[in-house]
């Protein structure tokens, strides 16, 4: 007989901002599941659906696809704005933003760092790619969003301004902290929708008091699961836990950032974070906002659609069906 928990229950309605499709860094390492098979899981999870990431290349073709094999979900495509499609460039984010792109992560594995963090994506990447190395992507390809007075450089903010006519959301990428404070400022004076990404990971390492920050500039700080998994085991779940309760669950999102071989599915990554930060004493409700409002908020989506009008009922610990 089948066990149906809490977890499973505010899966339902769940938005993923942030999952890796194929092919991805990995290349010659097909994920756990295929792009079809993952919008299969997100619909039999009964999901709202999910954003599709990828370091190298738009995901919006991949999104529409998906989106037409499955209308009862979400599915939104992306831009990483790392030197494949040219860095930062306002053009390529515009034409972007007109075939459907919500997100447009800064650089990732590019972005310029001083010192360099260790990246699991440029660990990755190297065994495939032989004109790509950490030092190469530190220097000749390293991209570079605040000039050396610490202001935001043109090219950023005009993909920043592009964002904002276009209603597309801006995340941080792998940009070290202080150069997020320095975007997320634009933004916010640009008036676009502005995300930190995963600030307790290795690739940004973001103190709480930089999350503060930001959230009070109205950003939202995006923690994702991935780390946490037994492959790099970098994050505790706790330590996701306390930089919640320290910023607040109304300013927070929850992802997975799933989409590799050895780990599960996407949908499946994202049940197991619900299920450990309410393990972790975060209230229902405050994992609901997470995974359902401020996602949609993040995205300039409203909070409650006509399949997902409210918070699912949660009978205590679990229900047998």
């Amino acid at each position: 007989m089948m066990m149906h928990r809490i977890e499973d229950e505010l899966l339902v309605g769940a938005l993923d901002l942030h999952a890796h499709g194929y092919p991805e860094f990995t290349l010659r390492r097909r994920p756990r599941v295929t792009n079809v098979e993952w919008a299969e899981a997100a619909a039999a999870a009964q999901m709202r659906g999910f954003v599709i990431k990828s370091h190298f290349f738009p995901t919006m073709a991949a999104a529409g696809t998906l989106q037409e094999l499955h209308p009862e979900l979400e599915i939104f495509g992306s831009i990483t704005l790392n030197p494949p499609v040219g860095g930062l460039n306002p053009t390529t984010v515009e034409m972007a933003a007109q075939m459907g792109a919500r997100i447009a992560w800064f650089p990732t594995w590019s972005a310029k760092q001083e010192p360099p963090k260790h990246s699991i994506t440029l660990a990755r990447m190297e065994p495939y790619l032989t004109t790509l190395a950490a030092e190469r992507a530190q220097t000749e390809d390293a991209v570079a969003v605040v000039d050396a007075d610490g202001a935001l450089t043109a090219d950023a903010q005009a993909v920043v301004e592009v964002c904002s006519a276009y209603g597309v959301t801006v995340a941080s990428g792998h940009l070290p902290p202080e150069h997020s404070l320095v975007l997320a400022e634009a933004a916010q004076q640009a008036g676009a929708r502005f995300v930190l990404t995963h600030p307790c990971s290795g690739s940004v390492a973001a103190t709480i008091e930089h999350q503060q920050r930001i959230a009070e500039l109205g950003g939202y700080i995006e923690h994702v699961f991935i780390g946490c998994m037994p492959m790099h085991q970098r994050t505790n779940p706790r330590e996701l836990a306390d930089a919640i309760r320290a910023v607040g669950p109304e300013r927070c999102i929850m992802s997975s950032d799933a989409g590799e071989a050895w780990n599960p599915p996407a949908p499946e990554v994202l049940r197991m974070f619900i299920a450990s930060m309410l393990d972790l004493g975060i209230d229902a409700d405050d994992v609901y906002r997470m995974t359902h409002d401020n996602p949609a908020l993040a995205l300039g989506l409203d909070t409650a659609p006509a399949a997902v009008a409210s918070s699912p009922a949660l009978p205590g610990d679990e229900a047998q069906v």
